[in-house]
């Protein structure tokens, strides 16, 4: 029968043991310590019985050479039915899973399972005895695995009977559905038998009456129940039987939802939370008698993600939950057999937070007084307030051995939460002494003797001053600004220009008016209120309703301290506010660092235009003025007009030159009498067009790299100077010559000769080019005879066949004319060594790129110097 409720009281409320320690000194601890311990009692050790070994006798008159076995008589003996050993041992214990191997290597491993019937084909029974493994494993604690072999015999054909030649049948498993039905198919236990013989007959078997199945119910047998079937056949005179079991598997739950308390830890406006140990419940949620540990129980926040399986909650700790909430129970059952095993998320821990002892309101306990540095203040008139007409034992009370808790408190204090709530560290006296300036956080705990359920609640203990003073700022009326909107009313925060009402300076030469930081205005409707000290909410102060253009006031002000402080200065002030509009506009670009681009066609600056577009909801005109950064001798910077007015041209600038730009607006004409409206502004860094970058070139352009190979090619690397000092690529595609733009900045195989090369902003289509050459020769040759550097050439231009290369010594005589294919100049001229120095060189060929270019065919001409070592 399902149960809507199911309060578990005492042992179960959260307050419950975590490691053995309970936070919050929570009734039942003690019945949940006992508990634990009892089921923490080492259990005996289970001892795993050893298998029966099975002798089956050959199917009579058979040709093919099949033999079956069933296996599970190792488990449960065929003619006996025992399940133990010959030791009084379990073969398979309660809280045990089983299954059959060929190889003691599978079975420890659980791997390669074999079909409970064993069919072998073409038996030779000269191979008998077979060995086989039974594995056997805890499904509480999986490492406990027990592998033991046993023999399959063949029985000797004399005086083998039919009952030794069939094969029993494996027992069937089914779970149950909503109606606690399952269904069977029976055809195969009925033609297997006896090796497919058609003479078996099936019968359902209640205590001593058997019941023979008619066809239809061998082909789908229903049932709400385990049912015994019993397999007969009759064969030239002989009769056998085998017996097997239907079991319909269902989930012994026991259909309630327990519900745990806990003591209130948190709160916020919308609910009361606590902290409640779910883990002990779940003996609760199953049928009375159930092993909790044969069951795999998991916590859910929702009921989807228990069907999910998905989300599964901690229960090693205590879950924090909200009053009136649950979560739901996700329970399968780990001896289950049934290919699709039930799975219950019907039931729920419910949560429910016991109610504190309430504490009224505390008044702060605070003196003023500046001369003094320090004061003792009393608290036990805070007893009274708290105790609220209960009565409060007194520690001496509470020690007695007769004392009775019913209806009593105790009342503690503490210098911080964390001791409040873990009782401890309690404050010692009634006297607390502060120092000037402090307020110090008092915290109290009221606890029920009855059922240690606890509130905790502060106040401040403070020494202040008593020499403060309101500035007067009665000639003050405190401007605001604010976009209009279409109804004109609007609301502001006084507390904008509270500093001036303060006193506090914003200069490190000029004190403060008051000897404190720790301070604040309080605001008053009138006159009245100030006199009364019937303050504002700050809801009011921080939301005070005023009408677009109005001037509102007087307003009363005083300065006080801040909480936990009682002090106040004798005199307040009073001040008016105003509020105007704001120009509402848009600038453009909204990029604050747009780009100049440069035509590369025409190498023209394509300009920055900025632009400020107005958004006024009444359709007031604006003026704008725009400033440029420049610097003086000294380097500093200053706001340079360079355009101003208030005609409608002037809200658009256009920009040709990179820099610092500033755009203020204003109203033309003021929209309210008596109040000044506010402008906005807008700083924009327009950087300079990008450049092209070739890594490795010199001031000419030129890369003279020696990675030039004998095809005259090499790596070149690009990238971006992007109104910066370091190149960037990030943003940017590349190009050379006529070649598609790439991603990468690298390009790979790139001639001799003289090249351009491309880059294009992603985004913008800003793109730039550069002009850069490639060529490479050796720095420097050394003709020593050691067959390394020996001559000088330049192996770039092999792919040149017209190139020709002239040596000449500083003085400009020629020493040398070749071509790169020979193997070079040897540093002799007319057969004389010349001397270790600088010679120079010029090379000439003719352009020869891979792709169309106007260039190919072009000649070409190189000129440097190099050095000769020796």
């Amino acid at each position: 029968m399902w149960l809507s409720l199911f309060v578990l009281s005492g042992a179960l409320s959260v307050g419950a043991v975590v490691g053995g320690i309970n936070p919050y000194d929570y009734i039942g601890n003690k019945a949940i310590a006992e508990v634990a311990s009892e089921q923490e009692e080492p259990k005996p050790e289970v001892k795993v019985g050893k298998p029966h070994d099975i002798e089956q006798a050959l199917p009579k008159n058979t040709a093919s050479g099949n033999f079956r076995v069933f296996l599970g008589e190792a488990i449960k003996a065929r003619n006996t039915g025992v399940t133990i050993d010959a030791e009084g041992n379990a073969i398979v214990p309660a809280g045990y899973v089983y299954s059959f191997h060929n190889t003691p290597n599978e079975a420890s491993q659980g791997t390669n399972k074999i079909n409970e019937i064993l069919y072998i084909d073409k038996f030779n029974p000269a191979s008998a005895p077979l060995t086989k493994y039974l594995r056997v494993q805890s499904v509480v604690d999986p490492t406990k695995v027990t592998v033991t072999a046993f023999l399959i015999k063949v029985k000797p054909e004399e005086g083998a009977t039919l009952n030794d030649r069939v094969t029993g049948r494996p027992d069937q498993y089914k779970s149950a559905d909503d109606k606690g039905n399952a269904t069977f198919v029976l055809l195969e236990d009925k033609n297997q038998l006896y090796y497919g013989n058609s003479n078996t007959e099936l019968y359902k078997v209640d205590g001593t009456v058997k019941t023979k199945l008619t066809d239809a119910e061998v082909d789908k047998f229903t049932t709400n129940k385990n049912q015994v079937i019993e397999a007969k056949i009759i064969l030239d005179g002989e009769t056998a039987t085998r017996q097997f079991t239907l079991y319909v598997e269902t989930l012994k739950v026991s259909g309630v939802n327990p519900v745990l308390e806990s003591v209130e830890t948190r709160r916020d406006k919308d609910n009361r939370y606590g902290n409640f140990n779910v883990k002990p419940t779940i003996p609760a949620l199953l049928a009375a008698g159930e092993n909790p540990d044969y069951y795999t129980i998991t916590f859910h926040k929702t009921t989807a993600d228990a069907i999910a399986n998905k989300e599964a909650l901690d229960i090693t700790k205590p879950i924090e939950g909200a009053h009136g909430t649950d979560v739901t129970a996700r329970i399968s059952y780990k001896l289950a057999k049934s290919a699709n095993p039930i799975v219950s998320t019907a039931q729920k821990v419910k949560f429910t937070i016991i109610d504190k002892p309430t504490i009224p309101a505390l008044p702060n306990v605070s003196y003023c007084d500046s001369k003094i540095a320090s004061y003792s203040l009393t608290i036990d008139g805070q007893t009274t307030v708290i105790a609220d007409g209960r009565p409060i034992a007194t520690e001496e009370e509470m020690t007695k051995p007769d004392f009775d808790p019913k209806g009593k408190y105790s009342i503690g204090y503490f210098n911080s939460e964390e001791d409040a709530i873990a009782n401890t560290n309690k404050i010692v006296g009634v006297e607390i002494t502060v120092n000037l300036d402090e307020a110090r956080k008092i915290w109290t705990r009221l606890t029920s003797l009855e059922d240690n359920n606890f509130n905790t609640a502060f106040f401040y203990a403070s020494l202040g001053y008593d020499n403060l003073k309101t500035v007067n700022v009665s000639n003050e009326t405190f401007e605001y600004c604010q976009i209009e909107n279409a109804s004109g009313n609007s609301t502001i925060n006084l507390r904008t220009y509270e500093n001036a009402i303060l006193g506090k300076s914003s200069f490190t030469n000029i004190p403060d008016t008051n000897p404190t930081k720790k301070i604040m205005a309080v605001y008053y409707k009138d006159e009245a209120d100030a006199l009364a000290d019937k303050r504002m909410p700050d809801s009011l102060v921080t939301a005070y309703p005023i009408r677009m253009g109005q001037v509102k006031g007087p307003i009363y002000t005083r300065v006080v301290m801040t909480e936990g402080f009682k002090c106040m200065a004798d005199n307040f002030s009073t001040f008016k506010v105003s509020l105007s509009t704001s120009v509402k506009v848009k600038f453009f670009p909204e990029n604050n660092k747009p780009q100049l681009c440069m035509n590369t066609d025409t190498n023209e600056i394509v300009p920055v235009v900025l632009s400020v577009e107005n958004e006024d909801v009444e359709g007031r005109a604006v003026k704008v003025s725009w400033f440029k950064r420049e610097y003086d001798k000294d380097n500093k910077p200053y706001w340079n007009p360079v355009q101003n007015g208030d005609k409608l041209e002037y809200i658009v600038k256009t920009i040709t030159e990179a820099g610092d730009y500033l755009a203020l607006v204003d109203f033309k004409k003021e929209p309210y009498d008596g109040v000044e409206s506010c402008g906005d502004r807008y700083e924009w860094t327009v950087k300079a067009p990008p450049k092209v970058v070739v890594e490795g070139a010199d001031e000419t352009g030129m890369i003279n790299s020696m990675e030039v190979d004998e095809k005259g090619e090499t790596m070149v690397r690009l990238g971006v100077l992007d109104g910066g000092t370091s190149t960037v690529t990030d943003g940017y595609e590349f190009a050379i010559d006529n070649s598609a733009f790439q991603p990468s900045s690298q390009f790979y195989n790139v001639p001799i000769g003289e090249h351009v090369a491309y880059a294009r902003n992603i985004k913008t289509g800003c793109s730039a080019s550069i002009k850069f050459s490639v060529f490479g020769y050796p720095k420097y040759f050394t003709p020593n005879g050691d067959g390394y550097n020996d001559t000088w050439n330049i192996p770039g231009l092999k792919g040149h066949n017209e190139a020709r290369i002239y040596i000449y010594d500083k003085s400009g005589r020629l020493l040398k004319q070749l071509s790169p294919h020979t193997e070079g100049w040897d540093g002799t001229w007319n057969g004389k060594q010349m001397p270790s120095t600088d010679y120079w060189f010029t090379v000439e060929f003719v352009n020869d790129y891979k792709t169309p270019d106007e260039r190919n065919g072009r000649k070409v001409s190189y000129k440097g110097h190099f050095s000769l070592k020796r």
